[in-house]
């Protein structure tokens, strides 16, 4: 698939989403808002012949409790193809991959749907790992009424 190909890709993504002319940047990127919350990147990577979308989830740096759940979110393709990994800063990312032969628009259009619930499943997941944590730290004392 040509560049042309994925600029019309691009631009049949932003028909089904109401977006004239959706067109990747001069870097080859095209990223989506969704809920004002939630962006998504949609990158052709040449070198593999695959169109990838990635996600970044939460505001800062994995932590080790956040390594772990990546690690096991990954464990036999847990997430159905979708890959929890750690971006260059340090920030914990979702991605999904499709081959460029078999990528059109609602396939893509899906896979972006697919990964945006993934999406929602981690942050519940670290709220939850964040709440456990910062009650296992809480002082047990707290916890006592006085009489």
């Amino acid at each position: 698939m040509s560049d042309s190909h994925f600029a019309t890709l691009l631009a049949e993504i932003g028909q089904m989403l109401g977006i004239a002319g959706l067109v990747p940047s001069e870097g080859g990127i095209c990223q989506l808002a969704f809920d004002g919350r939630h962006v998504v990147q949609i990158i052709a990577v040449d070198g593999r012949g695959h169109i990838l979308i990635s996600c970044q989830v939460g505001a800062v740096a994995m932590d080790s409790v956040q390594a772990m759940l990546a690690a096991q979110n990954n464990f036999m393709q847990v997430a159905g193809g979708i890959i929890a990994c750690a971006a260059p800063n340090g920030r914990l990312h979702l991605q999904f991959s499709i081959p460029r032969t078999e990528c059109r628009a609602p396939a893509l259009m899906s896979a972006i749907e697919v990964l945006l619930n993934q999406v929602e499943i981690w942050e519940a997941r670290l709220v939850r790992a964040e709440s456990l944590a910062s009650n296992a730290n809480r002082d047990p004392a707290s916890l006592l009424r006085s009489v």
